[in-house]
């Protein structure tokens, strides 16, 4: 996706209609609120975000840091009146014609947004209360959806708001029966929802918004994050994790060139090859692995939902290395590692976006850090191997 997502598609592409383009202007909750009729319900202080170095298993190195904020900005939620939300990613225009980017992916980086419309057709017009958990990139995406679109619960609810008292749910549908079950589980009533997925040009006027910070950064998640979402989610009482998971992308996009090669060595030291579009019980199977190993790809969002100390080794292609699965490895307090892998092509240093170029693993690299991490020489149970067709996310 282009760094101008927002401008381009917000100047020109509402409706259809002709608008004039202005320069953005830009504040935070906290600043907005202070400066027109609304309340700032801060939850979190501004935090430094500090993070374990990684463990690299590769001769590649590649600095898997620069991409993370050095630090997380107040978190809370933010009420006001008349705001236009706009798109799948539910975008915040003040009243007065202020972007509200804290609620954003974007987040701190205002200078990637140029324009904004002077003109705005609407769509909807909501009269009463309305929750926004709308995130870029959560439409179709279930990495997206339940760590930047679940997780603003936590600050509504710690806010003191509750989901009894919302007339409206801005979000985007839950992408798959997982995201539907977890969904489901935290009580949103679906009648209650305005789905953002319906029209990726809707805009939508509200009475009264409640809008939750974007949680944390972008690629960078807090402490706060993955605790709430195993408070919600994992069973009781946790279980003894014991298993070895490998998550393949068979399938998709951005693969492992020499899979088989590294299947054979998966099933030396007692791996399951596991694909979680065929399983129903993610937060149950993630909180029960000692282990995690796979590609960059949104099957390690699950990482969530692993216990302290579960040891994971990412496998980073060279032309797509993002810190995603690093920060919430650390933010979690599980044992990460990673293995840089070379990419069958690469696209510079400024490419933005998922890089659909498949990769390749060091095989030798590979074993010796399955032996590392699994403190062994050897393993002889069998894994068992199972593929079907996986689903691209833009984690």
């Amino acid at each position: 996706m282009n760094p101008l997502h927002f401008s381009r598609q917000v100047a020109y592409k509402i409706n259809n209609s002709s608008l004039f383009s202005q320069p953005a202007k830009y504040l935070s909750s906290a600043e907005y609120a202070k400066k027109f009729d609304a309340k700032w319900h801060k939850v979190y202080d501004r935090m430094p975000s500090k993070r374990s170095p990684p463990v690299y298993y590769s001769a590649l190195k590649v600095d898997i840091q620069k991409k993370l904020d050095a630090e997380f900005p107040e978190a809370g939620v933010l009420e006001l009146n008349n705001p236009l939300l706009y798109g799948q990613a539910g975008l915040i225009l003040s009243k007065e014609g202020y972007l509200l980017l804290d609620h954003s992916w974007y987040s701190q980086h205002a200078e990637e947004v140029k324009k904004t419309p002077r003109y705005f057709s609407r769509n909807k017009s909501l009269k009463g209360v309305c929750l926004s958990l709308a995130s870029d990139f959560a439409v179709g995406s279930y990495g997206h959806f339940l760590l930047d679109c679940l997780s603003r619960l936590e600050l509504f609810n710690k806010a003191g708001f509750k989901l009894i008292d919302i007339d409206y749910v801005f979000c985007p549908k839950p992408p798959s029966k997982t995201a539907q079950r977890l969904f489901d589980k935290l009580g949103i009533p679906a009648s209650k929802c305005i789905w953002a997925d319906e029209n990726k040009n809707m805009t939508v006027q509200v009475e009264t918004l409640l809008a939750p910070t974007f949680p944390g950064t972008r690629r960078n998640y807090p402490e706060w994050l993955p605790a709430f979402i195993q408070s919600e989610f994992l069973p009781y009482p946790l279980p003894v994790p014991s298993r070895r998971l490998y998550i393949s992308r068979a399938g998709c996009r951005r693969n492992v060139v020499n899979e088989e090669a590294i299947i054979r060595i998966l099933i030396q030291h007692g791996f399951e090859i596991y694909n979680p579009s065929q399983e129903t019980e993610q937060p149950r199977d993630f909180a029960e692995s000692a282990v995690v190993v796979g590609a960059h790809g949104g099957g390690l969002a699950d990482l969530v939902f692993c216990q302290p100390g579960t040891k994971v080794l990412e496998l980073i292609p060279t032309d797509h290395v993002y810190p995603y699965y690093y920060s919430l490895s650390d933010a979690a307090k599980l044992d990460y590692g990673c293995l840089i892998c070379r990419s069958t092509d690469e696209r510079g240093e400024d490419a933005f976006g998922p890089s659909h170029y498949n990769f390749h693993v060091n095989e030798d690299e590979f074993n010796t850090a399955l032996a590392q991490i699994t403190n062994e020489t050897s393993f002889n149970r069998l894994g068992t191997i199972s593929f079907s067709k996986g689903v691209e996310t833009d984690l």
